[in-house]
């Protein structure tokens, strides 16, 4: 595994890609970035976090909220720390008299499968953060210093459903999970194997009892001064959806049995509709199925031009809400 997390996986290499808003990925349910490394140019600085416990057997005992908050520090050390090596892309704020400029970062979140889901966390309790910052910033008011703020543009999910198990299809027959066929690569030492289906069965552990973020309300005003509030609700999601199946092993006791990663793969939106409607603002169909979408040059190419094009969607967006 990687020393630094999270991992530079693409550094900006123009005056372009610096410009843009970084994409940092969450690991799947196997806790490693290796998939992430098959993506083409995204044309931004892209940053893979990997599960810190996949070598170390620990565990996230406070489920996904922890783990969510271990990799917002993550981020923010990134994006605000002034260390400049090991692929850091943010530089620190400049200086003026004394006077700190910009303490805001733009950044888009996103994952495979599990990490798409830890993403809502994480963006749910970057609204913490700024509110924590902003009460901070106002109690040293004497020291000019402006509290710091991250801007989450949105998030790509790349085959991410709804967990909840309040919104899986009554009809729905879920497979054991043994009957999932994992597929290895020809030379996967048995000790990796081991680690990631530790880190899957730790994932479904903590999915089992986490319950999706919930979103506090705005207050704006009206034209006549009048305050009414409003839900703030998630950031715009765009959801890649695998168009197939992940296929069972033989035999199976029902035909009609899917794998848990297909519970919503009849709906739209992986199920997205039933936790808040109007999050996800763009679904993109690619080829294959859950567990294939980066085992060919072919798909992963395909999975690629739709990350980029997320995240290309998620910057019009936010740029159209500032206008």
């Amino acid at each position: 595994m990687f020393r630094q997390n999270p991992n530079l996986i693409q550094p900006p290499l123009t005056p372009l890609s610096t410009s843009r808003p970084p994409l940092f990925l969450i690991h799947d349910g196997g806790g490693t970035i290796f998939s992430y490394y098959c993506l083409s140019d995204l044309h931004r600085p892209v940053y893979g976090i990997f599960n810190p416990c996949y070598s170390t057997k620990s565990t996230f005992e406070g489920g996904i909220p922890e783990m969510a908050k271990t990799y917002l520090n993550f981020i923010i050390e990134t994006l605000f720390g002034d260390d400049q090596c090991d692929g850091k892309v943010s530089s620190p704020p400049k200086r003026d008299a004394g006077k700190e400029l910009s303490r805001e970062r733009d950044l888009i979140l996103g994952g495979w499968s599990l990490g798409g889901m830890v993403s809502l966390e994480v963006s749910r309790q970057v609204l913490d953060f700024n509110a924590a910052e902003v009460a901070a910033a106002a109690k040293n008011t004497g020291k000019q210093k402006q509290a710091r703020k991250l801007n989450v543009l949105g998030i790509v999910m790349i085959d991410s459903m709804n967990p909840d198990q309040a919104s899986f299809p009554h009809n729905v027959k879920i497979a054991n999970p043994n009957a999932t066929k994992m597929q290895w690569g020809p030379h996967t030492k048995p000790e990796t194997k081991e680690a990631v289906l530790r880190c899957f069965h730790e994932a479904r552990r903590m999915l089992a009892f986490w319950e999706l973020p919930t979103w506090p309300p705005v207050a704006d005003a009206d034209g006549d001064g009048t305050i009414r509030t409003s839900p703030m609700g998630p950031p715009p999601v765009v959801l890649l959806k695998a168009k197939e199946n992940v296929p069972l092993q033989e035999p199976q006791e029902d035909e009609e049995e899917v794998s848990r990663t297909d519970v919503h793969r009849g709906d739209g939106q992986l199920g997205w509709g039933r936790y808040h409607e109007g999050m996800v603002r763009k679904v993109i169909k690619v080829e294959g199925h859950h567990f294939n979408l980066f085992t060919e040059e072919r798909r992963a190419e395909q999975v690629t031009r739709g990350v980029r094009e997320g995240c290309e969607i998620l910057e019009r967006l936010w740029r159209q809400g500032k206008a």
